[in-house]
């Protein structure tokens, strides 16, 4: 996967930025690339985390993660994100748990360092956690559905925050998954 550097904002180009919220959905059954703008109920394919969805190979693991990176990486990572991200890894691996050092151990790490902050810039964020995944993994692999199942679960298991129900996160680590599965599924 080719990396390209981070764009300047064009005049009349607003950044999406955390906190924004796009339909997964749509940029699935419209099936249109719009390059670097985004319009309402029409795809979007992060320009920067390579050409695999345009080229028609399949959608990896890392490649899902560092489109998480791209799209919500100045979110502060949280237990959710961390599970999420641990369950991704251990599907892209074939492990049975995180590995030492991994993606997911750093999330888990960063996720209870972070809940002992009460400022959001002292907080780590998915985009330290989740750039160059792909080169993070030791092994990636392709999505499938049953990988986007698998993460969407540990998403949003949440055993302590049991009063609220808890969704996933648009644009998340599970919606990143979910779309690179069905993105997959078409190839």
């Amino acid at each position: 996967m080719s990396h390209g550097q981070p764009k300047k904002p064009q005049a009349g180009h607003v950044p999406i930025k955390y906190g924004d919220v796009f339909s997964a959905s749509s940029a699935v059954e419209d099936g249109q690339v719009l390059g670097n703008r985004v319009e309402p109920h029409a795809p979007v394919v992060p320009t920067g985390i390579g050409s695999a969805a345009i080229d028609g190979d399949p959608i990896t693991i890392g490649d899902a993660l560092e489109a998480v990176a791209i799209s919500v990486g100045d979110k502060p990572v949280d237990q959710n994100d961390a599970a999420a991200i641990s369950a991704a890894e251990i599907r892209a691996t074939g492990e049975k748990k995180v590995r030492s050092g991994g993606v997911g151990e750093m999330a888990q790490a960063a996720a209870t360092l972070n809940s002992h902050f009460m400022r959001v810039q002292d907080m780590t964020k998915l985009s330290d956690i989740l750039t160059d995944a792909t080169e993070k993994l030791p092994v990636d692999k392709a999505v499938t559905k049953e990988d986007a199942e698998a993460v969407y679960a540990a998403e949003v298991q949440f055993p302590w925050r049991r009063d609220a129900e808890v969704i996933a996160e648009s644009g998340g680590v599970a919606a990143s998954m979910a779309t690179a599965a069905n993105l997959n599924e078409l190839k």
